[in-house]
């Protein structure tokens, strides 16, 4: 079950459950999390089994999917808890929802992160996730990442029985709304160039 409602006690396993998921390098600071859409997946007893932090974006019936964890991995809870969180979305009316993954093609990765990039996308297109055939997609993170820039890939989901729309609407609702550039910014015209 999903629920937006959690305790303090919950709170603090959801809070390990992100910081177990991303290593540090990769995460913003929890508190900042709470600024947007907590939504957490409770097992039966109430115990949280996974999170995921939405954003908006803008006005578009889109949504940005800050951060996806589950607590256990290979017992089926990440594509339960994906079709769940599809499901409430198409119901709320969104029609979309979008994120980025870690490029298993960055140069310098060593082998079992390049499996670990792919083996990420490849849940993501087994619950119907489209990789996105944008190559140079760097969007700033500034404060969020301590700086750090990881060379990612985008991705989204049609909700409802929306239809995808096409890559550069959703490359530009992800740089302008997500992360807040001017689409004239050198950013977003190298990850449009990169569509070819």
């Amino acid at each position: 079950m999903l629920t937006t409602e959690v305790d303090t006690a919950q709170l603090a396993v959801v809070r390990a459950i992100y910081e177990d998921a991303f290593p540090a390098d990769l995460r913003a600071d929890f508190d900042s999390l709470l600024d947007d859409r907590l939504v957490v997946r409770v097992a039966e007893g109430g115990a949280p089994e996974g999170l995921a932090v939405l954003r908006p974006l803008g006005g578009t019936g889109w949504v940005f999917l800050r951060y996806y964890a589950v607590g256990v991995r290979g017992g089926g809870v990440g594509t339960a808890m994906l079709g769940e969180l599809a499901a409430l979305l198409a119901d709320e009316g969104c029609s979309l929802l979008v994120w980025d993954v870690e490029d298993p093609d960055e140069p310098g990765l060593a082998a079992h992160e390049v499996d670990e990039h792919r083996r990420r996308i490849a849940f993501y297109e087994r619950a119907g996730g489209l990789l996105l055939p944008v190559r140079d997609y760097a969007p700033p993170h500034g404060d969020d990442l301590d700086d750090h820039a990881p060379h990612l890939r985008l991705m989204c989901l049609p909700l409802g029985g929306a239809s995808a729309p096409a890559p550069r609407d959703v490359l530009l609702a992800a740089m302008t709304l997500r992360y807040e550039l001017e689409p004239d910014h050198p950013a977003v015209l190298r990850a449009l160039d990169s569509l070819g």
